[in-house]
């Protein structure tokens, strides 16, 4: 934490507090904190408004009896205030602007001869203040702590300025539009008769803010948590040398892993939940990367701090889980998820932030394949999680099957370690995600799961199911066999399948190609490959002509080809299933 801001005072000056009730909110390093009160009193004085910025231990308010003398508290306040500013060149920053009790900025004030608008002093209320009343801060005497331009400052300048538009001489029209534009007419030229202002006027003033003629739809500004966000991704870049380094692990046995220790313990367990282990694992046979690197010292560190990048409303925080290295994974499972759950309901605390040794964060979830994360300082590492992708493997027999793989990036500090460092570690990573049965606990059957792994394929006994979740598209599932079905653009899908009259079409072909195997095989007629195509007219909406196209490979004669054709064709039970208005156009030739 290197500087807070005071959000909102809870109390007013002069009123009653209880030991233990909110004095104020700040927010800092992407965190809301309440102060509140140590003990009984009043609250006698105050040294920042809202929406103004500190260092850490600044005081910003006085709490002490109502009759009690506070001469020395404020001395000392104001000794403590002179020391955090003393020496300090004049900044561009305008959240780097502190205020404090009118009285003692006024002397500060008069003393310089700089305007505390060029000198950057201006509190970010006062600033928005300024926008919202169309008060230019050029000129405006600052009366904060050290000269600084306060809200009260920019309202009463404000008033001012009220009153010298109300001397410009413009049409009640022209008036009216300047209110609701917030154009200062003051500021305006006027073409009108004897250089009036006109309504027209006050519509070309508004709209030269911006000479390329956009629209402007919202402003937000940049500070609170973002600001932290882009100060710690500057800092990260500018400090940091990194490096990005890619793998891809086979995870049918992470799924598998985490499936069977869902059904065993008694918390929900999630693949994520054994990835931590499985990262904490790593870790701990490369330490180079569970560490921080400040002020030239590389420290490794003994906790595995691991950092869950999660995004929120106001941008994207890393809540730790400590301690991953001494947990089981059931403790993992279930505090993953209160912390989790705490930082989406905005519940954290500056306590859940601090102390991270190692980030983890996950695009995969939002469908990204590949992406380079920046690493979090002081962290020397940071591991991105990519989208889960299904890929055709050759399985020990030479057979092809389908298998989930889940990739990783790496990206790491190079001034600390090496890119040899790095793929040892991924190394290490993918065979802990892909034998991940000795993270898991002894309750958990790692047998039980290797076989669901492994199992025989299972058959659909003619039982097919098709689910659709969404949209147009939807996935078929036939015992241990799965494959999606959509619809083309022009009938409101995607087009990430065939439709639904293909994949019957595609029935069809494959009945009538194994029916016709059959009977050449019964009559030992010598036919290599069978080539089946089917088609079916109009292109969409109702079937209205179904045709089948065999094709054959070989030199048996023509009687012996038409016989084997034609009763594959009446034993296809496929083709039995069409409506007897709807005949098969059967036709066959040679390859």
């Amino acid at each position: 934490m290197e500087r807070g801001e005071l959000l909102e005072w809870a109390i007013e000056e002069g009123e009653t507090i209880e030991e233990g009730e909110l004095v104020a909110e700040v927010e800092s390093e992407k965190s809301i904190g309440e102060i509140e009160a140590r003990e009984h009193g009043v609250l006698r004085g105050t040294y920042l408004e809202p929406g103004e910025t500190v260092p850490p231990g600044t005081p910003i308010a006085i709490i002490a009896a109502a009759d009690a003398e506070i001469d020395d508290l404020k001395a000392e306040v104001d000794a403590e205030l002179e020391d955090a500013d003393g020496g300090n060149e004049p900044t561009d920053d305008p959240a780097a602007a502190r205020g404090s009790s009118a009285e003692a900025a006024t002397d500060d004030a008069a003393s310089t001869a700089e305007s505390a608008a060029d000198a950057g002093k201006v509190s970010p209320r006062a600033r928005k203040r300024a926008e919202e009343l169309g008060v230019d801060l050029e000129g405006v005497e600052g009366t904060g702590y050290q000269g600084a331009i306060t809200e009260d400052d920019v309202e009463r300048a404000s008033e001012t300025d009220e009153g010298a538009t109300a001397e410009v001489q413009a049409s009640p029209r022209a008036r009216k539009r300047g209110e609701e534009l917030g154009v200062n007419l003051a500021t305006v030229e006027g073409t009108g008769y004897q250089g009036s202002v006109t309504e027209e006027d006050v519509e070309a003033a508004a709209e030269s803010v911006d000479d390329a003629g956009r629209s402007l739809r919202e402003e937000r500004p940049f500070d609170g948590m973002r600001r932290t966000i882009a100060s710690r991704l500057g800092e990260s870049y500018r400090e940091a040398v990194h490096v990005t380094t890619h793998r891809e692990a086979d995870a049918e046995a992470l799924f598998a892993a985490a499936d069977a220790a869902d059904d065993a313990l008694e918390v929900d367990v999630s693949v994520q939940d054994v990835l931590l282990l499985a990262v904490s694992a790593a870790l701990e046979d490369h330490p180079a990367f569970n560490a921080t690197f400040e002020d030239d010292t590389h420290r490794l560190w003994t906790d595995h701090n691991l950092g869950i990048a999660v995004d929120v409303e106001q941008g994207l925080i890393a809540p730790v889980l400590r301690n991953v290295e001494e947990k089981s994974l059931e403790a993992v499972a279930r505090e993953r998820r209160e912390l989790v759950g705490a930082a989406l309901e905005g519940e954290y605390t500056m306590d859940d932030l601090q102390g991270g040794t190692f980030t983890m964060t996950n695009l995969g979830v939002l469908g990204v394949e590949s992406f380079d994360p920046i690493i979090n300082p002081p962290q020397v590492a940071i591991l991105g999680i990519d989208a889960v992708a299904e890929r055709p493997t050759r399985g020990p027999d030479d057979e092809v099957e389908w298998r989930r793989h889940l990739p990783f990036d790496l990206s790491f500090d190079h001034r600390v370690v090496d890119g040899a460092d790095a793929a040892r570690f991924l190394e290490t990573l993918i065979e802990r995600v892909e034998e991940p049965w000795s993270l898991l606990p002894e309750e958990v059957d790692a047998e039980a799961g290797v076989r669901a792994d492994t199992a025989e394929t299972e058959m659909p006994d003619r039982t097919v199911s098709a689910s659709n979740a969404e949209g147009m598209a939807g996935t078929i599932e036939a015992g241990s066999f799965e494959w999606g079905y959509d619809e083309p653009e022009a009938a409101g899908g995607t087009e990430t399948g065939p439709t639904p009259v293909d994949v019957f079409l595609g029935g069809l072909a494959a009945c009538l190609s194994l029916s016709v195997r059959f009977q050449a095989e019964k009559r030992d007629a010598a036919v290599g490959e069978i080539d089946v195509t089917t088609d079916a007219e109009p292109e969409h909406g109702a079937v209205e002509r179904v045709a089948a196209t065999v094709r054959l490979e070989s030199d048996a004669d023509e009687e012996t080809l038409e016989r084997i054709v034609d009763l594959g064709e009446r034993g296809c039970h496929v083709s039995q299933l069409l409506r007897e208005d709807l005949p098969l156009e059967f036709s066959w030739e040679r390859m």
